[in-house]
């Protein structure tokens, strides 16, 4: 039996929580490799979700300071927990994760997969700094898209190891739901565009509520559910108020029933200003519901030919929702797209190349 160790700084609800939690459920039953998840910080709002689904993890710390750099007890305590549970390979991710994945790694002669799921650029020098050290104790980076692979080159691959671009897969069993009824359950009307994720900067929920509030005032009935939960959850309160926008625009709070909300929707917006790949993209394709997502989406690798692509304001994320609420014949050619290039991107599908990753890896390792 293989082994692996997955680091990761915290389990909140996010595309790398339900990847990783896919890739772990799926373990179990494979007959060729195990694996544990070594929490760093013993945080997430996924946690019960994991320990439901009876999968393997070790908190290391218990609130979300242990994940802080300078916790030289947070790197002993991981490190004696993987020298106990003696991985195969170490599969690390986060920020948090990926620094103090490769810091206990030292010294225990394990191979270190480091695997980076966002394009953003790191502001802060010690992590700048920090990042391009540790390349020196990563085995081979795993990159989410080839966006991701570019920043890999410039922002962590100072002692050039190898590196592979893995696609995220999704898992279509978690979409089967029946649609919910969004015009009875919260009192909407007109077409509903559907936006998935948490309420923070990086996924300018902003730019779409303004967008909303742009093709309302032009005469269309549409309205907007943004799914997840986050920090700027009272902005967003505010904005709705500010521009009348009450029983148009839906916060629903965090759902683990994401597929329902998308079979009962019409359009995805996804206007973000950074993701590293963008897995709801895939959700919506295999929910039968076309996209309009932001020109630096990764997704877009593989699903441009299910989508409309806009920029960053929410002048052109309304022209682009427009095109699509005007347009049913565009619309239904883009979700036959859709259904057709999502089957390539199952989950499953993922699980093949990462066990070709692992398997390649270790091969070099001890040859």
């Amino acid at each position: 039996m293989i082994k692996i160790a997955y680091v990761v700084g915290g389990l909140p609800f996010g595309g790398v929580e339900n990847w990783l939690f896919d890739v772990a459920l799926r373990m179990k039953n494979s007959g060729t490799y195990s694996c544990k998840i070594f929490n760093v910080s013993g945080t997430g709002l996924k946690l019960p979700e994991f320990y439901a689904a009876g999968l393997d993890v070790i908190n290391i710390g218990k609130k979300n300071s242990a994940a802080s750099s300078h916790r030289l007890d947070t790197a002993f305590k991981l490190r004696k927990e993987l020298k106990k549970y003696s991985p195969d390979i170490i599969h690390t991710m986060h920020n948090s994760g990926d620094y103090f994945g490769r810091i206990s790694s030292v010294g225990l002669s394990k191979p270190v997969l480091t695997h980076i799921h966002n394009t953003k650029k790191e502001k802060k020098i010690s992590r700048i700094f920090s990042n391009k050290i540790l390349s020196f104790f990563t085995t081979a980076y795993i990159s989410v898209s080839h966006a991701v692979d570019r920043i890999v080159d410039s922002d962590h691959n100072l002692f050039k190891r190898k590196k592979f671009v893995l696609h995220n897969g999704i898992d279509t069993s978690r979409l089967d739901f029946e649609p919910h009824d969004l015009h009875a359950m919260y009192g909407l009307s007109g077409k509903i565009i559907i936006g998935i994720g948490r309420y923070v900067e990086q996924k300018n929920f902003e730019g779409l509520i303004g967008a909303l509030k742009i093709l309302v005032d032009s005469g269309k009935d549409v309205s907007l559910v943004l799914v997840g939960e986050g920090s700027k959850r009272d902005l967003y309160e505010s904005m709705i108020s500010d521009m009348g926008l009450e029983g148009r625009v839906i916060l629903t709070g965090y759902r683990t029933d994401v597929g329902a909300f998308l079979r009962g929707s019409d359009i995805l917006a996804m206007p973000s200003l950074f993701e590293g790949f963008g897995n709801v993209h895939l959700e919506a394709m295999y929910c039968g519901i076309p996209a309009v997502v932001s020109r630096v989406v990764p997704s877009l690798e593989v699903c441009l030919e299910a989508s409309l692509v806009c920029d960053f304001s929410g002048e052109s994320i309304a022209s682009q929702l427009s095109v699509l609420l005007d347009d049913p014949d565009l619309h239904q050619k883009l979700a036959d797209a859709g259904r057709r290039i999502v089957d390539g991107y199952t989950i499953e599908r993922c699980m093949d190349r990462l066990f070709s990753i692992y398997a390649k890896t270790l091969r070099e390792y001890q040859a």
